[in-house]
């Protein structure tokens, strides 16, 4: 991946399409443990985003934050960090939340490995339906470049109506 005309790596493990999603330990902004689990209790659909800072992704962040808050459906909005940062904007949607102990940098492969923003994480964003499958995955290579809103809005459509909750026999 790339940023700034400086090339990074990230760690090997990675989460892929059409694999159930971790449960991952996060922080809230007073240090409060928040376990971010696989399948919302109450089969909502979730989205887990990640960039390495907030200052130099504001813009496209809060247009993110305005997008969700358009949703005419629930959808829990994570927006981690690898350690605490001092925001100072209300979110509307995005539940901003802190990866100190790697959980998901690790196991969504979105920690970085080399270069000088080693031990962040990446941008990234996994859709996750509500049956805690992984169904949609924005990671871009050049941190520069935006996430692709029209095919998150189009990916959003097809995981709300993939699934109704109520099984086979419903």
């Amino acid at each position: 991946m790339t940023y700034n005309n400086e090339t990074f790596e990230l760690i090997d493990e990675f989460i892929d399409i059409g694999y159930m999603a971790e449960d991952i330990e996060a922080h809230d902004d007073k240090g409060n443990v928040l376990i971010i689990q696989k399948a919302s209790p109450n089969r909502s659909i979730q989205i887990i985003m990640s960039f390495p800072n907030f200052e130099d992704f504001k813009e496209e962040i809060i247009a993110f934050d305005t997008f969700m808050n358009d949703a005419q459906v629930e959808i829990f909005t994570y927006i981690l960090f690898d350690s605490p940062l001092e925001i100072k904007h209300t979110f509307k949607k995005l539940i901003v939340a802190y990866d100190r102990n790697e959980d998901y940098g690790n196991m969504y492969g979105t920690k970085i490995v080399s270069g000088s923003l080693e031990n962040r994480l990446t941008k990234a964003l996994f859709l996750i339906g509500k049956d805690g499958a992984i169904y949609h995955i924005d990671m871009p290579q050049n941190l520069h470049n935006s996430f692709d809103m029209e095919r998150i809005r189009v990916e959003l459509n097809k995981v709300y109506q993939s699934y109704t909750g109520v099984g086979c026999h419903g």
